[in-house]
């Protein structure tokens, strides 16, 4: 009962900032209200050139239509109210996804506790989930999807498998980043099959039921419209850029510079430019910081801090004290890298020597995510494009990986360490996060 009840107050502590911030957060970092206000003006969905981001499939601003109509709102604001309301519901089943799969590990319960808090209070994720966007859905359906597949392969229940198709199919048709699922999916039957842990047929079965999936994802998604008018089904805001070249950087991408060498940016982690500025600049300008044309220092820098990309503008801060709070826990999270690594490559090992179902199929969701978000960046070459929250989804792997890692550590004086690090990464989120409590409160 003792344990029940903190586990109650570590959950209102993570879902606290997502309360206040919701009701006090008035934009965000693309204009996802357009597309329906121009539904509900029109009675037909937008055109892709009608407005940023008219690309996007019509499934989840549909939802949002709804219920806005429902109950009579039509406004900017009101739209926005009611976009980030259903979101806030959304951000909510991740947060219980993220407690109920820490607390389902093996670890000590302080353990469990302290690592629930760490992903609970993650700045990037409740900054994306206070947003009227569609990324914080497309990031519950891949935990949900991963932690039902999970329980599909313990039972092999028919009607769970379905379940799992529903989850790949509707984040396929939310957002272009969903039909990541597809492929995992396929692995996933693929080395079950290999592995002998279901037969011929009924890898074949399934199969067919998956590839089914597709011509439903295309057309209710969008994609087949958007083939047939603008000759590419996947279509984005920005254009495709010529190929980076390996070595030598190239002057021939246009826009922001991102991508400039495939080695400049997918082979390099520029610390120090981090912490001599641990936050992007974002304009046309050739003067920026080195860590913006690397791809995984993007992804660290993101990861800790809500000001780091400084998109929105408003969400963005010069205050020498949340720089120098970023800058500490881009070093604390240093070992704690190292720590995910292990476990990262512990899993890989156990997926192909011990043929672990459990570690293939975390293996498998982050490295075909990371592989999707690598191949987006190098196409589009853009750095806002070098994006955490497209690998969100597998954001259980993700936790699954720390957990190993932390199991790994046979030393006890080195568990104790890991431990305080965490503990310490944790407190200064809580920080990242009263100033931008603070910042949102400045812009009202």
């Amino acid at each position: 009962m003792k344990q029940r009840t903190i586990i109650f107050i570590a959950f209102l502590v993570c879902l606290v900032p997502r309360i206040i911030l919701t009701a006090i957060n008035t934009t965000a970092n693309d204009d996802h209200i357009k597309p329906i206000s121009l539904w509900i003006q029109t009675g037909v969905y937008p055109q892709y050139e009608d407005c940023w981001e008219c690309f996007q499939p019509p499934f989840y601003y549909g939802i949002v239509k709804s219920i806005a109509q429902t109950v009579g709102a039509s406004s900017e604001s009101e739209l926005r109210t009611v976009f980030q309301g259903l979101n806030f519901i959304v951000g909510f089943c991740c947060l219980l996804l993220i407690f109920f799969f820490q607390f389902k590990s093996s670890l000590q319960f302080k353990w469990n506790l302290s690592l629930a808090l760490f992903w609970g209070l993650n700045p990037k994720l409740i900054a994306i989930g206070i947003q009227a966007t569609n990324d914080i859905p497309v990031i519950a359906l891949g935990m949900l999807f991963i932690f039902l597949l999970l329980k599909w392969i313990e039972s092999k229940n028919n009607l769970l498998f379905a379940v799992v198709l529903l989850t790949v199919f509707l984040a396929g048709i939310l957002k272009g980043n969903g039909l990541v699922l597809f492929f995992i999916l396929f692995a996933v039957l693929l080395f079950l099959f290999v592995a002998k842990r279901i037969s011929f047929s009924g890898f074949s079965l399934k199969t067919i039921f998956l590839l089914l999936l597709i011509p439903a994802i295309a057309f209710l998604g969008g994609y087949y419209n958007k083939y047939t008018k603008l000759g590419n089904p996947f279509i984005t805001n920005l254009p495709v850029a010529s190929p980076p070249g390996f070595f030598t950087p190239d002057s021939a991408q246009g826009f922001r510079k991102g991508v400039t060498s495939v080695w400049d940016s997918f082979f390099s982690f520029r610390l120090k430019s981090l912490m001599e500025q641990p936050y992007n600049t974002n304009n046309l300008s050739d003067d920026y910081p080195l860590h913006r044309t690397s791809f995984f220092t993007q992804l660290y820098g993101q990861f800790s801090n809500a000001f780091f990309e400084r998109s929105p503008p408003s969400w963005s801060s010069d205050d020498k004290a949340v720089i120098n709070f970023s800058r500490a826990n881009y070093l604390i999270q240093i070992p704690l890298l190292v720590l995910f690594l292990f476990g990262f490559f512990n899993a890989i090992n156990k997926s192909v020597m011990e043929l672990s179902i459990a570690n293939l199929v975390h293996s498998a969701a982050f490295i075909i995510y990371l592989v999707f978000v690598i191949k987006y960046a190098y196409n589009i070459r853009d750095f806002a494009n070098m994006k955490l929250i497209f690998i969100f989804p597998a954001l259980l792997s993700i936790m699954y990986f720390l957990q190993k890692g932390t199991e790994q550590l046979k030393s006890i004086s080195l568990n104790k360490i890991a431990f305080v690090l965490v503990n310490t990464s944790t407190l200064l989120y809580a920080i990242n996060l009263t100033y931008f409590h603070i910042r949102l409160f400045s812009n009202l």
